[in-house]
């Protein structure tokens, strides 16, 4: 199996309060959309936010439940070109409601966090080295 993901799901609440953070928040497309998901490409790998009773079904036949709502099981991270990007891109992230730790430098890397309206946990970071 080559080593890339093509698609990330994750499960939301609010299907139409995720779609306006992620849209007009974040300034992200809607590629395709119904009442029970919406997928964003993010250049190459699709974003999917999933009704959370929807997304059970999928996980369910493995004998697991869907996580509540801010229980964190991942952390999706995206890699920036700068500081300056890191701290446009959480600057946004606030702007649209996010819950925001601001970006701070450890040992070369530049990052902050912050969570989408479910809670779900988004790391910006630029690795100068």
């Amino acid at each position: 199996m080559p080593a890339a993901i093509s698609c990330v799901t994750i499960p939301v609440d609010d299907l139409q309060k995720s779609i306006a953070f992620y849209r007009d928040g974040l300034g992200l497309a809607i590629e395709e959309q119904d009442e029970d998901h919406a997928a964003l490409d993010l250049d190459g790998v699709y974003l999917v936010l999933l009704n959370r009773s929807e997304f059970g079904t999928y996980v369910e036949r493995l004998g697991h439940r869907p996580a509540a709502r801010g229980a964190a099981e991942t952390i999706i991270s995206y890699f920036t070109e700068s500081k300056g990007e890191v701290d446009a891109v959480m600057a946004q992230a606030q702007r649209a409601g996010a819950q925001t730790v601001a970006a701070s430098d450890d040992d070369g890397v530049y990052s902050g966090y912050f969570t989408d309206p479910d809670g779900h946990t988004w790391e910006v970071l630029y690795d100068g080295e």
